[in-house]
């Protein structure tokens, strides 16, 4: 019996250094183990897309079962009947939503920014001109820079000539390769997208028998004071998710109007094309206003220098409204971590996945944080320590609290801070 003690912590040591080593093979074989995902995620794209369509449309699909099944239930139509009519109405109303958006997407935005964009081109010979004067200008006062200009001609005709004789057909090859591939990747994701569909209609119609499965598996494999607790951690990743998504899908149409009544107030030009490119970017936390802002200030500077200014002014006191008042009302407290974790998760994710990676590496970085805080908590309430942060400020005064005295529980985004 003494001895079975040093035989668990012995197992432990193996564990632990069996994990070190699966976690260095697999950090020295990243970049093998993106490009496995990346084929992966191109085989089953259609069933992602599917289940992505019904996550979002899961909100319309709930609302009409919550309002339209309990007065079912109360005519004729009993049990799966009723559950099988609410459903169906519940997901027709869902994408009939869905396509109402879509189609006041195009009728109402596609145009003007099809139009902005029509009216930058027209003003392309104008900037053309303006850039010729200044280069004129600038070579009559510097002599110099016509003898640079003549060699660097030179040079380039050369490499030119070079080019054309050696490298041009094999070159060509190469770009008529890259356009047969792209178009066929632009046609495999349309495909996958209209598969997507379908793949959302079967998911939204057995969700239930789905979350039902999954409990029964849930329960089969765990204990159910665990089973209870892994549901629960479920459920707390759905709110994170789906706070997240739903809250900054509407934050950011609430963004691009303002933008578009902010631009129009100021007479600044290309309106819609701006408060599109703001509202969309502004997906992604912290950065998306600076993405965004940046394309949309060089078009506006091409029009009047001081026209940029304003609108620079203008993002910047939007971002301050978003971030300190529109976003936290709408996104409350789903997230649940600080300022700092927000801005590495989208590092982490954008440098890995691109812009999947920014949009979705705040939920995946909440869930990740919660799952770590709760273990942590359950820990110490084991122990009878404290689960309060700031009792962790001077480890020896932990050391001297009695057991017991856990104080008051916390969320799950300071508890693990």
């Amino acid at each position: 019996m003494e001895e079975h003690p040093k035989l668990l912590w012995l197992l432990r040591g193996i564990l632990i250094c069996l994990a070190l080593l699966v976690g260095l093979l697999l950090l020295v074989n990243l970049p093998m183990l993106s490009g496995q995902a990346n084929k992966l995620t191109q085989v089953i794209s259609s069933i992602l897309y599917g289940l992505v369509y019904a996550y979002l449309l899961n909100p319309f699909v709930r609302w009409v079962d919550k309002l339209l099944l309990p007065r079912l239930q109360k005519t004729k139509l009993q049990g799966d009947k009723a559950r099988r009519l609410s459903r169906l109405v519940g997901i027709l109303f869902a994408f009939c939503m869905a396509g109402l958006f879509i189609y006041l997407l195009i009728k109402l935005i596609v145009p003007q920014v099809g139009a902005s964009i029509m009216g930058i081109a027209k003003q392309l010979p104008d900037y053309y001109a303006s850039i010729e004067k200044f280069v004129g200008r600038l070579v009559e006062d510097n002599p110099q820079i016509v003898q640079y200009v003549n060699i660097a001609l030179e040079n380039g005709y050369g490499h030119l000539e070079n080019f054309i004789q050696n490298d041009l057909v094999g070159r060509m090859q190469s770009l008529l390769l890259t356009l047969t591939s792209s178009v066929y990747s632009v046609l495999r994701e349309l495909i996958n997208m209209v598969i997507g569909i379908v793949v959302a209609i079967y998911a939204l119609w057995a969700k239930d028998r789905f979350l039902s499965q999954a409990k029964k598996l849930t329960v089969a494999l765990w204990s159910p004071d665990r089973a209870d607790r892994l549901m629960e951690q479920a459920r707390k990743v759905d709110k994170i998710f789906n706070g997240f998504i739903i809250g900054k899908i509407i934050d950011s149409l609430i963004i691009g109007v303002l933008c578009y009544i902010g631009v129009s107030i100021l007479k600044l030009p290309y309106a819609v094309l701006v408060s599109t490119i703001v509202g969309v970017t502004n997906v992604i936390p912290y950065f998306g206003p600076i993405i965004g802002a940046i394309p949309c200030t060089l078009l506006i500077l091409l029009n009047s220098p001081l026209q940029g200014l304003y609108f620079v002014i203008f993002v910047l006191v939007l971002q301050q409204i978003d971030g300190n008042i529109i976003g936290p009302k709408i996104l409350g407290d789903n997230v649940g971590i600080s300022g700092f974790w927000i801005l590495v998760s989208i590092t982490v994710g954008g440098g890995l996945f691109g812009f999947p990676g920014m949009l979705l590496g705040v939920p995946v970085f909440a869930t990740l944080y919660m799952l770590i805080s709760d273990y942590t908590e359950r820990a110490l309430r084991k122990q009878g320590k404290p689960i309060q942060t700031k009792a962790y400020f001077s480890i020896r005064q932990v050391a001297d609290l009695p057991a017991g005295e856990t104080g008051k529980e916390e969320t799950h985004g300071d508890s693990a801070g």
